[in-house]
């Protein structure tokens, strides 16, 4: 047999069968035995109906007509057997039935190669077909939709840029497997968004170069576009965008969209280097839940973000107000432009996109580190707080004194070996950490607030300044322990368990209530004081050390 192929030949497997590797060539070839043994479903197809092909002996002789190539195909992902193919001579043929019977469905009078066929992910009758003229000079973009199996065809171009000197014509057409009517072109120049089944298009550049997008796949919740000569770009999350072509928001008030399921994926703690800012690179998507809002005008004062758990507890708080930074931020170990700045809230009128990094409230500590990240100006400082884990939890956007709510489901790392009662034992660890550490804080605080400060009170609140507040050798064993020694230790602590998902091991919970016993007797020296001196301060509470 001699195969016909064109430069881009299709080849996919079956939605039916996941073993069934479909390829297009002049003929539609199937096989389930990875590519061993392949069996024909389909005569010639690169020939109009009622023409008789010519044989491949005799291809190339003058007056003979030539037969084109399959260049597009498209498998139905409701309908068993039913396979769209489109030719560089400008055929449509279908089958209906897994290559036993096919039809011509071409449109009439429409002339280019057919570089794209999508099939409906809704109604097997639906498909869309992107036609290119551009090699005989019209640069027109040809997109059609059909309803009923091809036989009629409607133009969809509606929106389109036409005339652009980079070049207009179309190249891709792929629907949104969730949202019905949600569609996405490229064109030779750029990307454009359907929220009405192709009715009307518009741009949906953002900041894509001005360049050919060759094809379109939807991952999930992602929309990842192939571009010749300008690497692979991603739009994170288009959960946004099915809201809006539902009639669910962007309507031109405060909107808080659902967002898409979030993976837990830890943190990079390899200290891996950074790439210099003159070598061209592109970050990764941002860590968690990407949230998109849209706000009807500037919000007169600071708007926030609360992350709630399934019990109603707060466990993150973000703002769009000024945040101070950490003061090891003046002057990190690290380059600056390592460094993240603080973490804001985008708040301006029209549409706004963070993320949730699933983290909880980090602790109040009195010293920081620099776990260094991959990227450009996204390392934080430490301790941070504690991943949370998988559920439901919801978030609740408040914008000049009024609220809005959506749920959010957090999914585990599917690479992750840990089990669900594992990565709850860690949170639990890390959330006793946290609120040791507060206790901790909060106690310094206390000391530092009391007048008059007695000579005990000084030393156990600690020295800030001093690093640890305890340490190195001493005659007659350590010193007490002290707010700001606790606070550093039990920080330590949490940065160790962020060394991946497990369930904590006997050291770490003894290394805990080590920890706890100290803060225990600091609050105990602290209590005291404040008896013997019957200072207006109110004692400590004594820490809960059990698990």
């Amino acid at each position: 047999m001699s195969a016909r192929s064109s430069i881009s030949q299709p080849i996919a497997f079956a939605p039916w069968n996941p073993r069934e590797l479909v390829a297009a060539f002049q003929f539609v070839m199937t096989s389930i035995d990875g590519g061993a043994h392949w069996v024909k479903i389909s005569p010639d197809l690169g020939y109009p109906k009622d023409t008789v092909p010519t044989p491949d002996s005799l291809r190339g002789k003058p007056g003979l007509l030539v037969g084109g190539t399959i260049q597009s195909m498209a498998l139905s992902p409701v309908k068993r057997g039913e396979i769209w193919v489109g030719t560089n001579t400008s055929l449509i043929k279908l089958t209906q039935d897994e290559g036993k019977t096919w039809q011509d469905v071409s449109i009439p009078n429409q002339p280019g190669d057919v570089l794209a066929i999508e099939a409906s992910h809704f109604d097997a009758g639906e498909a869309y077909v992107v036609f290119s003229w551009h090699a005989s000079g019209d640069f027109t973009p040809y997109v059609y939709r059909t309803r009923d199996y091809g036989k009629t065809w409607t133009l969809i171009t509606n929106g389109f840029a036409t005339g652009q000197p980079s070049g207009s014509f179309a190249r891709v057409v792929r629907e949104d497997p969730k949202t019905r009517g949600l569609l996405f072109a490229g064109t030779e120049s750029g990307m454009y968004v359907s929220f009405d089944d192709g009715d009307h298009w518009q741009p949906l550049q953002l900041n894509l170069p001005n360049t050919s997008c060759r094809d379109v796949v939807i991952h999930g919740n992602d929309l990842v576009l192939g571009t010749y000569g300008r690497g692979i770009w991603v739009l994170d999350d288009i959960s946004a965008l099915r809201q809006i072509q539902g009639g669910r928001g962007g309507n031109g008030g405060t909107t808080l969209f659902a967002p898409g399921e979030a993976v837990r994926v830890r943190r990079n703690v390899g200290n891996d280097t950074p790439f210099p800012p003159e070598v061209p690179h592109a970050l990764n998507p941002p860590d968690g839940a990407i949230i998109y809002y849209s706000l009807a005008t500037k919000p007169a004062e600071a708007i926030t973000l609360d992350v709630l758990d399934a019990a109603g507890t707060v466990v993150r708080h973000m703002t769009s107000g000024p945040v101070e930074p950490v003061k090891e931020a003046a002057r990190p170990p690290e380059p600056n432009f390592w460094i993240a700045p603080p973490f804001q809230l985008p708040a301006v009128a029209g549409g706004n996109r963070t993320n949730w990094d699933l983290r909880a409230d980090a602790p109040p500590a009195f010293t920081h580190t620099f776990e260094i990240n991959a990227n450009p100006g996204l390392t934080l400082p430490s301790p941070m707080g504690p991943l949370v884990p998988p559920g439901a939890y919801t978030l609740r956007l408040t914008v000049d004194g009024k609220t809005y709510s959506q749920p959010i489901t957090v999914v585990n790392d599917p690479r992750s070996p840990a089990t669900a009662a594992d990565v709850r034992a860690q949170y639990a660890l890390e959330t006793r950490v946290v609120a040791a550490m507060q206790a901790a804080w909060e106690g310094y605080q206390r000391v530092a607030a009391t007048q008059p400060l007695d000579s005990t009170l000084v030393a156990v609140g600690g020295d800030p300044a001093g690093g640890r507040g305890f340490g190195g050798f001493r005659p007659g064993g350590p010193p007490p322990p002290t707010f700001v020694g606790v606070n550093g230790t039990l920080g330590r602590q949490l940065n160790a368990l962020e060394t991946g998902d497990l369930a904590p091991t006997p050291a770490m919970q003894a290394a805990y209530a080590v920890a706890c016993k100290d803060l225990a007797k600091a609050v105990t020296t602290f209590n005291a004081v404040v008896a013997q001196h019957q200072l207006t301060q109110a004692p400590l509470a004594a820490p809960r050390c059990g698990g």
